[in-house]
């Protein structure tokens, strides 16, 4: 990579420096930080496919296996506070620009990775450049939109496009390489995509406001890195040992514990790294508040829908990927967003996508192992575009609701919020389809109507206080 630099890289070689080339436009913005965007997104869903071949090549048993896609997790989710706060001090373009060069090398230690080990040490650092770029992204875009809140929409729209449509795709992309050219190829496919990204950054995209003279919060900093860790663990392994395991309850019990010192902590300090003030806000609470059950129920039912074609119906992990394909019309959805909140407000998008997502679960009521494709086809439509109409809404009223300073901080709250949310998803959804294939589907069906509920309960919240 030799767009990234030195390995040596370092915050201040990667100062704003003199202003980029060209004005920098939304159009240039957005392109550079989908870029990092798609990485970020890739590497969520392309892995799962490449699992059986990776475990024979490293002789990894199913834990190690596990240990590939939560390493990436926790520290992507454990960061993501601490990449907002850093971004709004040291500026996002310098903080994104980081985040590419992390992710694209230690995409490159994946692709070599000798052992198990490694690849586990690898993945986690790449879920730190994903902490990196995630909220920097976002406050990249909504500071090129100059307070525009509906350029601001229409560009998040179409960032939540890009990043749906390579979600949908991972899982066919994935396999496509893997039984092409290997499992390696999965990780060294990031690295163009990452340093394209930073050319682009470099030399088109303008740096944000920076708060210079603002402490960084190290105590709040820890014991929210510490906080996450404990709960996004202790949700993960709960979907292996059981919610009732002693270790379980024992992460959670040091999770509440942590979380009650950090609000403690924050509540005392001159600067802190969430501001508390935030969650006065109607607005943003509801909107963090919509974003976990957003990602509870989408990425949750996508794992449960994943074990039901394959362990249920018998399908390959090729045919699962094509089964899910569906879900790349979340583009087109993502891009009508705009246009509902620019034609009403941003509250309408919000209260459609819910309802329509309410409706994707009900219709799955009831499903069996020997339940047809077509019945559950139009239930992914309706849930790709219930998903594409809110998620836009959800993240620029997030926006909109701080100050343009605390952008990046903002983003990162609802990011942390949602991947924790995603691990809650999966762990509690994923408990409920194990055993024969009967037993598989009824369990696939509860979820289903779990999740009916929480979007239901999401489309209350949406309507009374966004």
């Amino acid at each position: 990579m030799s767009a990234a630099g030195s390995t040596t890289t370092t915050l201040a070689e990667l100062a704003p420096g003199p202003a980029p080339r060209r004005s920098a436009g939304i159009g240039w913005t957005l392109a550079a930080t989908s870029f990092g965007f798609i990485v970020v997104q890739l590497d969520v869903t392309i892995v799962n496919v490449a699992m059986p071949q990776i475990g024979k090549d490293l002789g990894a048993g199913v834990t190690g296996l596990q240990w590939i896609v939560d390493a990436y997790t926790l520290a992507f989710a454990a960061l993501l506070l601490t990449a907002g706060s850093f971004a709004d001090r040291f500026g996002s373009r310098r903080v994104f620009s980081l985040g590419l060069v992390l992710f694209g090398l230690a995409s490159l230690a994946c692709a070599v990775a000798p052992s198990i080990g490694v690849l586990i040490a690898a993945r986690a650092a790449q879920g730190i450049g994903a902490a990196l770029i995630l909220p920097t992204s976002l406050s990249l875009l909504s500071h090129a939109c100059a307070g525009d809140a509906t350029a601001r929409t229409h560009a998040i729209g179409w960032w939540s496009a890009i990043g749906g449509v390579v979600s949908a795709a991972g899982p066919v992309v994935g396999g496509v390489l893997t039984s092409g050219l290997g499992w390696r190829s999965i990780f060294f496919v990031n690295l163009p995509i990452c340093a394209i990204g930073l050319w682009a950054t470099r030399r088109y995209v303008a740096e944000t406001v920076r708060v210079a003279a603002r402490r960084v919060d190290v105590a709040g900093q820890v014991l929210a890195i510490f906080a996450l860790f404990f709960l996004t663990h202790s949700v993960i392994e709960a979907g292996v040992q059981g919610w009732t395991a002693g270790p379980v309850l024992s992460g959670f019990a040091i999770a509440a514990v942590v979380i009650a010192a950090f609000v403690f902590t924050e509540s005392r300090v001159a600067e802190p790294m969430i501001p508390l003030g935030l969650f006065r806000n109607k607005a943003f609470s509801a909107s963090v508040v919509l974003g976990v059950i957003m990602n509870v129920t989408f990425y949750g039912m996508i794992f449960v829908l994943s074990l039901y074609f394959q362990n249920a119906k018998g399908y390959t992990p090729t045919q699962t990927g094509f089964a899910l394909l569906p879900f790349v019309v979340i583009m087109v959805a993502n891009l009508a967003s705009g246009r509902l909140a620019k034609r009403y407000s941003p509250r309408v998008p919000v209260i459609a996508g819910f309802l329509l997502l309410a409706l994707s679960s009900a219709l799955l009521h009831g499903i069996d192992e020997t339940t047809p494709y077509l019945r559950i086809f139009p239930s992914l439509l309706l849930m790709a575009i219930g998903a594409g109409i809110a998620t836009p809404a959800i993240i620029s009223r997030t926006l909109a609701s701080v100050a343009s300073e605390r952008s990046a901080t903002a983003s990162a709250i609802l990011g942390a919020a949602r991947q924790v949310g995603s691990a809650i998803g999966i762990a509690l959804f994923g408990a409920l389809v194990t055993g024969l294939p009967s037993q598989l589907a009824a369990g696939a069906s509860f979820s289903f109507d779990l999740s009916t509920l929480f979007r239901l309960a999401g489309l209350l919240l949406a309507a009374l206080c966004l």
